[in-house]
């Protein structure tokens, strides 16, 4: 994402690596600071890289990002002029540099340069002298080893910015003597690779004259600084742009400001070349300077005009730049709330944690002893349990006989209910169909409640039968049975819960923020349709949704996706009515979750039905379309199996409520459930949700 300088995408591929482990938390900050400072967005960048500056730091890794942290935090502020505090962040870091050891020469001798830059313009000339030689130091340690083109390069632009940072304060005489050293360097540079890109050679070259003439003017010395600018406007980067705006610095400073109005005349068509935006910095480091350079000349029409854009630059600038910065402290502010938050949630769920550990601590030891005193007593009771087991047995077998004739007279009854809900079919059919559904969902009820339940009741009378030894194999099984049987009913009363606030036409409100993947990856979880055994799944993203975020309700769309999922997953294996399967009965059974976007014009770039999209697309929308290879639905039922209680396949275990729930979820938020028609290898449902 840093090369191809798409710094949105790296923030949020930062977040997203972060949740799942693949970056720590100081990496993260200092991702995120990297991004926020390519994007302009300074106060954030600041926030993040303090953030990694009070981190704690374990490893060499953690070190080089603390170091690199570092660094691009001194220079930010010292680009806003606050030397004071650059001045604090670079020794620190040098100081740790130094304890920690590990670190390389040119990291050194960037540091000790933003140390010397900033004492320097604070007016502490002797100190920022001595550091300037030790990063000088540090450079020719960086050629000892091996002096190859790009360590020069490093060593010609470090001694470049001292020098700047002498002429920037008037001292013209040492910025002389950094010349002289960038001149050796760029000696050993040509030497090392006379033909190895000549014009970056001839740019730094022309730079370097640049300066010097400069430095010679700002000493008196004028005969030698014009003799030097000669240099510079007969090289190739001096006939550029670039080199012409360069050039103007030393034009003004001796007094060819004709000249210098001239070198300023292509500065509008260079800034919008290189997309240089009329910021305050950008405004003081051309429009000022040309503005400048047209007073000496005497050019009144164009100081007039230049006067009059400056005013218009400022005034958008300064209101530009205000609104950034009410943003960025907006954005730093409610980071630091959540994090807060995410802090004390953290601190009630260790309390938690601690007072659970502390309660089952507490019952397995009471456990321990109550099995203690059962196992010393069973010996004892041992014949006695036989017997109430050989009668507990008789009155299990009675009470069976009295449950099948029970059934058989609730059959009856059945029959005779059936009876008269026919008849009165014949008198009112759509009061016949919904009497039939509610009471297909009763009996359904009936069936998913008492299954669980009859496994409950079981285990319970073996696990409380006095004397009762069970081996730790059979244990577990009977715990896991109960666990599985009890969120099996837990799960039936949620459904419940879910059918009665189904028919509300109250919004759900998007609260949340998230990934399209993320809803997907906890969608495929919930619903357990990646690990079903009987089919093969497979999630497909479009290019495009792989980034895409939703404005929308997380729990809701997690949900509405997870009942259409689960879906797809029961109806590709055997009913459960049939008992016995055979490897036909699931070979060759798949499931397919795709997920692409909806353009509100145009169609959609990635091919998505969109012939079960009910109305046109006033904004874009996130398409999840859910396939299966099993028994279909017919055309004629599309709208039907999404009212309550409707089971097209009496085999199959379920309420017939999941897509009701569904679809209301999803229009509730915005978006809609329908089946497409269309598709004919099985079910085809495309689940949209607006982006915006």
């Amino acid at each position: 994402m840093g090369k191809a300088q798409d710094y949105h995408r790296l923030l949020a591929y930062t977040d997203s690596f972060e949740r799942t482990g693949e970056l720590s938390e100081i990496d993260a900050n200092r991702w995120r600071g990297v991004g926020c400072n390519y994007l302009g967005q300074l106060r954030q960048a600041e926030f993040y890289y303090k953030k990694v500056m009070t981190a704690d730091i374990k490893t060499d890794k953690d070190r080089n990002i603390y170091f690199k942290s570092a660094r691009r935090l001194a220079e930010i502020l010292v680009k806003r002029g606050e030397y004071e505090d650059g001045l604090r962040v670079a020794m620190e870091a040098v100081g740790n540099m130094e304890q920690w050891g590990g670190y390389s020469p040119k990291d050194h001798a960037i540091m000790l340069k933003t140390i010397g830059c900033c004492q320097i313009n604070l007016g502490r000339s002797r100190e920022a002298a001595t550091n300037y030689e030790t990063a000088y130091r540090d450079y020719l340690q960086l050629l000892a080893g091996s002096d190859t083109v790009r360590q020069l390069n490093d060593v010609i632009m470090g001694t470049g910015d001292i020098t700047l940072d002498h002429i920037n304060t008037h001292h013209f005489n040492e910025a002389l003597m950094w010349i002289a050293r960038a001149d050796s360097v760029m000696k050993l540079r040509i030497e090392a690779a006379p033909d190895y890109n000549t014009g970056l050679i001839d740019e730094y070259q022309t730079r370097t004259n640049i300066n010097r003439a400069i430095a010679l003017q700002g000493l008196g010395r004028t005969a030698e600084a014009a003799q030097t600018y000669k240099a510079v406007a007969g090289s190739a980067f001096g006939k550029t742009e670039e080199g012409r705006l360069l050039s103007a610095e030393y034009l003004v400073a001796a007094g060819r400001y004709k000249e210098a109005a001239d070198n300023f005349m292509g500065l509008e068509p260079f800034l919008r070349e290189r997309g240089f935006g009329l910021s305050l910095d950008n405004i003081q480091s051309y429009l000022l300077p040309k503005l400048r350079a047209n007073i000496g000349a005497a050019r009144y029409d164009s100081i007039v005009g230049i006067s009059a854009f400056l005013c218009d630059a400022l005034d958008s600038a300064i209101v530009q730049a205000k609104t950034n910065d009410a943003a960025e402290l907006a954005t730093i502010y409610n980071t630091q709330e959540k994090e807060a938050q995410i802090a004390r949630q953290k601190a009630d769920l260790n309390r938690q944690r601690m007072f659970g550990i502390s309660v089952a601590s507490m019952l397995v030891l009471i456990f321990l002893v109550i099995y203690i005193y059962h196992r010393i007593k069973a010996q004892r009771r041992l014949a006695a349990a036989y017997q109430q087991l050989e009668i507990a047995n008789a009155q299990l077998e009675k009470a069976n006989v009295q449950l099948e004739k029970a059934n058989t007279q609730l059959e009856l009854a059945n029959e005779q209910l059936e009876q008269k809900n026919e008849q009165l079919t014949l008198a009112n059919a759509r009061a016949e169909e919904s009497s039939r559904m509610k009471t297909n969902f009763i009996q359904q009820i009936s069936h998913e409640i008492r299954t669980p339940l009859n496994i409950l009741s079981g285990y319970t009378q073996v696990i409380t039968t006095p004397g009762m030894e069970l081996d730790e194999a059979t244990r577990q099984d009977i715990n896991q049975q109960i666990t599985e049987n009890t969120e099996r009913i837990t799960g039936l009363v949620n459904k419940m819960l879910e059918l009665s606030d189904a028919h509300s036409l109250a919004v759900i409100e998007p609260t949340d923020s998230v990934p399209a993947i993320q809803i997907a990856a906890e969608a495929v979880e919930a619903s357990g349709i990646a690990s079903a055994r009987h089919l093969t799944f497979d999630l497909q993203l479009s290019p495009e949704a792989e980034t895409a975020i939703l404005q929308t309700n997380h729990h809701a769309a997690v949900r509405a996706l997870t009942l259409v999922l689960d879906n797809a997953r029961k109806f590709t294996d055997t009913p459960e009515a049939f008992h016995r399967k055979t490897a036909s009965d699931t070979e060759g059974k798949t499931a397919l979750l795709s997920i692409s976007i909806l353009s509100p014009v145009g169609g959609d770039q990635e091919g998505a039905p969109l012939s079960v999209v009910h109305s046109p697309l006033s904004t874009p929308c996130l398409c999840f379309t859910i396939e299966d290879n099993g028994p279909g639905i017919p055309p004629a039922d599309a709208e039907r199996i999404f009212d309550e209680f409707v089971q097209l396949n009496d085999y199959y275990d379920g309420t017939g409520i999941g897509l009701t729930v569904a679809r209301s979820l999803a229009r509730r938020l915005g978006g809609d459930i329908r089946l497409d028609t269309t598709f004919t290898g099985g079910a085809r449902f495309v689940m949209t949700l607006p982006i915006e």
